[in-house]
């Protein structure tokens, strides 16, 4: 069960937000100021009015905030759990102002109905894919950002989504409490509410002032409101400091596609039609370097709009836990390493060929051969576990919901031949196994091969084709099997950062 309206349209703006706001990289007029020593400051939004707002530095220290360093949020852990709370307040008001007069009913609880849920036990509810498998990790990022936002770490930060959720599940609703919205919302807001922190952290610059700092402000605050909103309360929206070390990737690099997208069916493209879309890829950190043990100090992010599917059609993120250099990887300079990271990843597919979410924590095993300072020869493979994964039914899985629910395996392998830290030539497969344990009894296997090819035409400026295969076999306990097979292929222009 969930809260519907900030799902379905408002939270789906955080990550057009995100694109917009890093397609605009390197747009910086010349009175941007430099960062501090140390720092780093992202070429998003120039500065425009430096004298507009101008505030002198302030030494946080002597704010009697307990701080981590001068620019990191004060650490308040009470005042966390409390906007946990007050966040789905906030929900229960809107769903009250808003929902239609029939289902308002739903979203007016008091005591027996908590005590009822919290007798009852879980059920799997019946909410559309959208609503699940988007809608409650977006809801679950705020819940975890209140942690982010408040000074806590992201292991401390990440029982908080659990919290929002499950308060939510047992006294926002009387629907009976769902398992799999404590999942998704846990698990998925977890992995996007540090993307989305942290991309917000990008767009900031605390070194600038006037106008330009303003903007990044508020438009970071669209990206990650909860921290937005607090850094304005406590005044840390206006202050000059350096931005937290914690903050500063060790690398960054984007992709940012336009082009047109053809997929067939059963091996054939006779009835294809070309779909527009758009597609963003940011590499934050390297995935594969270093030892490591801050959460999310490198990811991953892929997010195609249109294409095919719904106004968000792919969303992929994989997010590092642990990194560990193997082997020669210890000497930096070794033309050849080794490298082993856990990761914790969410998934989103809904598109005309399947329908498909989950969150899977899993580990990688990373090759690097470096020929020259530009090319470089990266293979990888990975597996883990799958944690809940959704996926629509071939069959009616019940009258209301038609996709099932259940645990499982995913694994693949990469070879990719890399110029400037973007992919020239790359070669993919990834699989994913699920076990249905509510809804149309089954388990279902999908497989994906998948070759790019992306080639610089100028400094930036580079032409893009892929060619895909996706092959789903599902395997039914009481009806007859079924295979479907799709090619994909994209043509696009590519901006590279």
């Amino acid at each position: 069960m969930s809260f519907h309206f900030v799902p379905g349209r408002s939270a789906a703006l955080a990550p057009v937000i995100l694109v917009i706001a890093l397609a605009v990289a390197g747009s910086a007029s010349a009175q941007a100021p430099a960062p501090a020593a140390g720092g780093y400051t992202p070429p998003v939004f120039g500065s425009i009015a430096p004298g507009l707002f101008e505030r002198v530095p302030v030494s946080p220290a002597s704010d009697g905030a307990n701080r981590a360093c001068p620019g990191c949020p004060p650490r308040r852990p009470f005042w966390a759990m409390a906007e946990v709370i007050g966040i789905n307040l906030i929900y229960q008001g809107i769903n009250l102002a808003f929902k239609p007069e029939e289902e308002k009913i739903y979203y007016r609880t008091y005591p027996k109905i908590w005590w009822n849920n919290i007798s009852y036990g879980f059920e799997w509810d019946d909410n559309t894919f959208m609503i699940n498998q988007w809608g409650h990790p977006q809801q679950g990022a705020t819940y975890f950002s209140a942690g982010r936002g408040n000074g806590l770490s992201f292991w401390e930060s990440a029982p908080l989504a659990a919290l929002g959720a499950l308060t939510w599940e047992y006294l926002a609703e009387r629907h009976k409490p769902s398992f799999n919205d404590v999942i998704m919302t846990t698990l998925g807001g977890i992995t996007l509410g540090e993307v989305l922190h942290r991309t917000a952290w990008l767009i900031r610059d605390t070194t600038d002032t006037g106008k330009s700092r303003m903007t990044r402000e508020i438009v970071a605050a669209v990206v990650d409101p909860v921290t937005g909103i607090n850094r304005f309360i406590d005044g840390d929206a206006l202050k000059v400091v350096e931005k937290p070390a914690v903050y500063v990737p060790s690398n960054l690099v984007a992709a940012f596609d336009v082009g047109v997208l053809w997929r067939g069916e059963n091996l054939s493209f006779l009835d294809a039609q070309g779909e527009p879309f758009l597609q963003a890829n940011v590499g934050y950190g390297t995935l594969s370097k270093g030892r490591s043990t801050l959460p999310f100090d490198a990811f991953g992010v892929s997010l195609r709009m249109a294409g095919g599917g719904s106004a968000i059609s792919e969303l992929r993120a994989r997010g590092r836990l642990l990194g560990v250099p193997l082997g020669h990887a210890r000497d930096t300079s070794a033309r050849h390493t080794l490298h082993f990271m856990t990761a914790l990843g969410y998934d989103y597919d809904n598109n005309s060929a399947y329908q498909f979410g989950g969150q899977d924590i899993s580990g990688a095993f990373t090759s690097e051969w470096r020929f020259t300072p530009e090319w470089r020869l990266v293979t990888s493979a990975s597996g883990g576990v799958l944690v809940l994964g959704a996926i629509d039914s071939l069959y009616v899985a019940s009258p209301d919901r038609q996709y099932d629910f259940g645990p499982g395996l995913s694994y693949g392998g990469s070879l990719a031949l890399m110029r400037r830290g973007h992919p020239f030539v790359r070669a993919t497969y990834s699989a994913v196994w699920i076990h249905t344990v509510d809804g149309a009894q089954a388990d279902h296997w999908t497989q994906n091969v998948r070759l790019d090819l992306l080639v610089p035409v100028a400094k930036r400026l580079g032409i893009g084709t892929t060619g895909e295969f996706i092959r789903r076999k599902s395997y039914y306990d009481t009806a007859d099997d079924v295979l479907n097979r799709f090619p994909q292929v994209r043509v696009y222009l590519s901006w590279m950062y």
